[in-house]
């Protein structure tokens, strides 16, 4: 079985949505990191969630035409690789298929594509309000506090809980809240999914990945359709993913009718990232690689 490396799909475009996710990140973590819980300010708060609701509408843009210039663009080349590969494999067109199917495709990935992100981007919000909650509670706990005076350490976050009952200065209080704060900011999750937190570029990363892998897998089905073409090998490369192991170098049936070939009950990817692609093939093309090999 030949080694077909299923690379990353147009790996430009990927590192262009890393960099707008990361001067999204820089510009939010700044603001963040101006906030002094030891000079707590009211209107540096307001001023903070004024400029990251402006960050959050410049990268909503931003991530709306990235969108709009990859998916067309990964489907397009995808498509015209599988036409390529089908004609070659002999593969005759079908009368009744619409190309309209393939315009459809883009419109309907790219909207899909869009909302991975603009829903992330909104869940930017949660994150920041709530670390200027976590400042402000800190703030105030601080207040109640005098030199090695720890009867109002409720005010105090459950992480400094232990710090107090050892009889830490207020001076190391402080400085164990900022540090943690520091942490949190630093890391930039500031994305949250499903009660988890991402850090925004590793997420952008991940969606443009997984996406246009996506993107890629329509292209090529739809393609199989256009050409009736029923049979597709998943890419093959080494992998050591449990979940790829099953799938990878193998030859399926779309429709299932194949008595020689199994049923593609998935479709690249397989997971978040997966390297996995598939191809059209035919018994033809598969017969003359094995008399060939």
């Amino acid at each position: 079985m030949p080694k077909t490396q299923g690379l990353i799909p147009l790996r430009e475009r990927v590192r262009e949505l890393d960099r707008i996710y990361g001067t999204a990140e820089k510009a939010i973590a700044r603001e963040l990191a101006l906030m002094d819980i030891g000079n707590y300010q009211e209107l540096r708060t307001v001023k903070t969630q004024e400029k990251t609701s402006g960050t959050i509408k410049m990268l909503n843009r931003a991530a709306i035409k990235w969108t709009r210039k990859a998916v067309p663009e990964a489907y397009v080349k995808a498509e015209a690789i599988a036409r390529a590969r089908l004609e070659i494999i002999g593969a005759e067109k079908s009368d009744e298929f619409s190309y309209e199917t393939h315009n459809q495709a883009i419109e309907d990935d790219a909207e899909v594509t869009a909302d991975f992100l603009i829903k992330a981007n909104q869940s930017i919000k949660l994150s920041v309000a709530a670390y200027l909650y976590f400042v402000r509670q800190a703030s105030e706990g601080l207040m109640q506090i005098q030199e090695f005076d720890f009867r109002d350490e409720e005010f105090i976050a459950s992480l400094l809980d232990d710090a107090i009952r050892a009889g830490e200065s207020r001076g190391k209080v402080k400085k164990l809240i900022v540090e943690h704060i520091q942490g949190e900011v630093g890391e930039g999750k500031f994305i949250q999914i499903r009660g988890r937190n991402y850090n925004m570029r590793k997420y952008a990363d991940g969606v443009a990945k997984t996406r246009l892998r996506t993107v890629q897998t329509d292209a090529v089905l739809n393609s199989c359709k256009e050409y009736e073409n029923d049979l597709v090998e998943v890419s093959a490369h080494g992998t050591e993913c449990l979940i790829c192991i099953p799938y990878e170098g193998n030859v399926y049936s779309l429709s299932g009718k194949s008595t020689v070939y199994p049923y593609l009950d998935a479709y690249p990817p397989f997971h978040p990232r997966c390297q996995h692609s598939i191809r059209p093939t035919s018994e033809a093309a598969l017969e003359w690689r094995a008399a060939h090999a």
